[in-house]
């Protein structure tokens, strides 16, 4: 079979279809890079002019469309109506860019990634929608389903996700909660699969002594460390994980809590954060660290003892597949598909999304029972080696290729 992805950075900077590169990214490549053992596997990316436009990576062939950076995210975008009509321009640049490339290459299977500017390219290519597959990247709260959030207001009058999901082949959804609420919407029950993210359990076996430096470097040896990481927005419940630590510092003065992610996305909320944090007086147990490169957070996964995502909505979070292959035990909200990651009492937590209090209790069993620790740790390396690693996610991946292809 021939094999495009199209991945689409909306020219973020550093972000390519890489492993490390940001959650998306990186299942697209580790996706591509086992289907591509079997196949012929192309992957279409957005480049603003730095890089060839031909490129073999790991038996992938990368091609580059040329296309300008956006001003910001599509979702930050669509919040203003100078954003809309920036994000549009795009789309439609985009799409056809795309549909010219389509033109000229055939292809068994488009798998695609995102939904602005493929929303363009169905309409204008009604001929690819009988070989695409969407893969949705994203939580129900984006698309209106969760009870905790609102969607953007503009969403709520054209979701781009569901005007994409009703036209292509195929709909790959990370959660069965997701697929039942679009059951719900009238959605096919044929259409739609449940894959969740995969995980390489390789790339998280970490030697003793970068263990020992790390805990040097983030002064946590000989303490109890609980690690976040993620981007630091309102979504991932950071403010909640805060009010947590309060909590257990005030009787565990030998835990640490570490935030690693970026605090560029919503600059306002990162400073509510660290002001936050710097006047209740706890900088010394609670640290923002800000962004971390993936060479050296799957270090910090292995140095640090608990692993907390307090998220309010998701789809399936990637950090927690790999605090999971780190073998660390897991708290998190019992949202989206983190169910699917954390199976309560074996290899971890579920908490009620937003509820600090109950969230720091069981942080603070965690911090009080070593041997729980560590067997709950065990259960997530084996949890993650028997259901998430790539080597099967991308089997499941590849009957749907199959389906698609022989219609």
């Amino acid at each position: 079979m021939r094999i495009l992805h199209i991945f689409d950075d909306y020219g973020t900077p550093g972000e390519r279809a890489l492993a490390g590169q940001g959650s998306v990214p990186t299942v697209v490549y580790y996706l591509a890079k086992y289907v591509a053992e079997r196949h012929d596997v192309t992957i279409l990316e957005r480049d603003n002019g730095g890089l060839t436009e031909e490129e073999f990576i790991d038996g992938i062939r990368y091609m580059r469309i040329n296309a300008d950076k956006l001003s910001a995210a599509p979702y930050r975008l669509i919040k203003s109506p100078c954003g809309l009509m920036e994000l549009a321009r795009d789309a439609f640049d985009v799409a056809r860019k795309i549909n010219r490339f389509l033109r000229k290459e055939d292809f068994d299977v488009v798998h695609v990634h995102f939904p602005f500017a493929t929303c363009i390219l169905v309409t204008l290519n009604r001929g690819v929608r009988k070989q695409m597959i969407y893969t949705a990247h994203t939580s129900e709260h984006r698309l209106g389903m969760s009870k905790l959030l609102r969607p953007p207001r503009v969403v709520q009058l054209f979701s781009p996700d569901i005007y994409l999901m009703k036209r292509v082949k195929k709909v790959v959804i990370l959660n069965e909660g997701f697929k039942t609420k679009l059951i719900e919407k009238g959605f096919e029950k044929e259409k739609l699969e449940v894959i969740p993210n995969g995980v390489n359990v390789k790339d998280f076996d970490v030697s003793a002594d970068e263990i020992r430096k790390a805990k040097e470097k983030y002064a946590i040896a000989g303490k109890v460390s609980v690690l976040f990481a993620g981007n630091i927005v309102p979504l991932k419940g950071v403010d909640r994980l805060v009010k947590a630590a309060e909590i257990v510092l005030k009787d565990h003065k030998d835990v640490v809590f570490l935030i690693a992610g970026n605090l560029e996305i919503d600059k306002k909320f990162s400073q509510a954060i660290v002001n936050y944090v710097n006047d209740r007086g706890l900088s010394n147990d609670f640290r923002v660290v800000g962004f971390i490169p993936h060479r050296h957070l799957r270090i910090l996964y292995a140095a640090c003892d608990i692993f907390v995502l307090p998220s309010l909505a998701e789809g399936q979070p990637l950090a927690l597949l790999e605090a999971m292959a780190s073998g660390k035990p897991l708290i998190g909200s019992n949202v989206g598909g983190i169910p699917m990651q954390i199976r309560d009492g074996w290899n971890g937590f579920l908490v009620e999304p937003g509820n600090e209090k109950v969230l720091a209790e069981k942080i603070e069993y965690l911090i009080g029972n070593e041997e729980e620790r560590v067997r709950m740790g065990n259960n997530s390396r084996k949890l993650a080696e028997d259901e998430f690693d790539w080597e099967k996610i991308q089997k499941k991946y590849l009957k749907i290729y199959e389906e698609v292809c022989h219609r």
